[in-house]
């Protein structure tokens, strides 16, 4: 192994979760609703768009989706300074900059998100490459993202490591080629993930001498 490329939101920082209860509280105020778990997990970490017709189907087409858009972005940007990093996060992000492991990132959200983030975090020099949303034509589940990266940062797919926590990430990792670590949230623990892929509860049940000795 030469090489890790982390995912972000969800992965990084809990996103998935602030993003999921804004929705959940947004649709059942507008249109006294829930959003169903499968309709979920066709979202995380990928587009919205199955969330979208979805709801478009339910309310026969006067879901107004322009208006959720904007709804949940201000809930999410607002949010932004009081993200934290996921528990153990860093202990494996340390684990791969200490034992001089190209660095990457791969994610489905857009540069102008992902910056602020790492650099609030003292993080943003430690990659090598970024990958986002404003790189490829088509996001996570798609591969391109992690082609891209693991081209960018010299080294061949199986010669690198994604970190995920979404199915849909987790499958354009795997397309791509790369070895998998999947560590759950609490919002995509119920998620059924590729087959190949380590999964694991959380990141303190990561143990990446093992991993790497297996491969």
């Amino acid at each position: 192994m030469k090489a890790f490329v982390f995912d972000f939101d969800g992965t990084m920082i809990d996103t998935e979760a602030v993003w999921f209860d804004e929705t959940q509280k947004y649709l059942q105020a507008n249109y006294g609703m829930s959003l169903p778990m499968d309709v979920y997990e066709q979202v995380v970490g990928s587009t919205d768009e199955p969330l979208l017709l979805y709801m478009a189907e339910q309310t026969n087409g006067k879901f107004d989706a322009a208006a959720f858009q904007k709804y949940i972005d201000l809930q999410v940007h607002n949010g932004r300074d009081k993200l934290e990093m996921r528990d153990g996060f860093m202990r494996l992000f340390n684990y791969a900059k200490d034992n001089g492991y190209k660095i990457g990132l791969a994610t489905s959200s857009a540069r102008a998100w992902v910056d602020p983030i790492l650099e609030k975090f003292g993080i943003l020099d430690d990659f090598e490459t970024i990958q986002t949303a404003d790189d490829v034509e088509v996001i996570k589940p798609d591969p391109a993202l992690y082609r891209q990266a693991v081209e960018a940062l010299g080294v061949k797919p199986e010669e690198a490591v994604a970190v995920e926590d979404s199915r849909n990430g987790s499958l354009s990792a795997v397309g791509a080629g790369l070895h998998v670590i999947v560590v759950k949230n609490e919002v995509t623990k119920g998620i059924v993930f590729p087959e190949g892929t380590s999964v694991y509860d959380s990141f303190a049940d990561v143990d990446l001498d093992a991993f790497l000795a297996g491969k």
